[in-house]
């Protein structure tokens, strides 16, 4: 049994300055990457497998060189093996991508993600991978139930505070939902050691072929990148309770017209 773990690096701290169109692509000038959280919930689904089915885990990212801090994470955890694909882009068209080919490779019977990516938040990889390489796919997914050589079977939200429960062929693509599993703490001194450990480099994103199922999926440009803009804003009131309480009364009659 293996078991992929998808994990992307997003930066922190983003102003609209700092974001800038190329090639109808995002890059931001943010220096720092860190995983991202919902990725780090994949991860912690992936170690669980790993002690309940021997499963081999292995953690894959595209990104620069500094997009390696979120396989550091993942080897501090515990996972087996990390690989780097070399690219730049934040599109989920490219990542996937990316991806493609190498988990063609490693052929996993499961493969996790974050159901959505801190800095695009649209749920598009995992049905990219999935719609690529004609596997099952499960949508936030809170528990992985039951698990064997042929399918899985899992627990996912549906909307309401309800759950679904599904039996997937595998392969599957799983997306996975925060509190999955709990985020277990990582020492200062355990994320050091890991830091020694070499990163093997799987490819570059502008040597792969872009398959076919995949081509002129995102058909849209990008015109230009704004914080948003505000419709309404906060009013301060200063004073003693009663001028506040005064003042709050004035602003309710003058909006519900009392």
């Amino acid at each position: 049994m293996r078991v992929v773990v998808c994990c992307k690096a997003v930066a922190t701290d983003v102003t609209p300055d700092s974001v800038h169109i190329i090639n109808n692509d995002l890059h931001c000038d943010s220096g720092d990457l860190f995983i991202n959280e919902l990725d780090e919930y994949a991860l912690e689904a992936a170690l669980s497998l790993k002690k309940s089915h021997l499963a081999e885990t292995v953690a894959l990212t595209l990104g620069p060189l500094r997009a390696q801090e979120a396989l550091y994470v993942a080897l501090a955890k515990g996972i087996d093996r990390v690989l780097r694909i070399h690219g730049e882009t934040s599109s989920p068209e490219r990542i996937a991508m990316g991806l493609v080919p190498a988990l063609r490779e490693l052929a996993p019977q499961i493969i996790l993600v974050g159901v959505q990516s801190e800095d695009w938040m649209g749920s598009e990889v995992g049905i990219y991978l999935a719609e690529a390489l004609g596997a099952s796919i499960g949508m936030a997914v809170v528990e992985i139930a039951e698990l064997n050589e042929a399918q899985v079977r899992i627990k996912k939200e549906i909307g309401g505070g309800r759950n679904a429960e599904v039996i997937l062929k595998l392969p599957a693509v799983l997306c996975v939902q925060s509190g999955i599993k709990p985020l277990q703490y990582v020492s200062a001194l355990r994320k050091k050691k890991v830091r020694d450990t070499p990163i093997k480099l799987w490819g570059k994103l502008e040597d792969i072929n872009i398959p076919n199922q995949m081509k002129n999926m995102m058909n849209y440009q990008f015109k230009k990148v704004s914080a948003p803009e505000a419709e309404t804003q906060a009013t301060i009131l200063s004073g003693e309770r009663p001028e506040k309480a005064k003042a709050f009364l004035e602003i309710l009659r003058k909006n519900l017209s009392v």
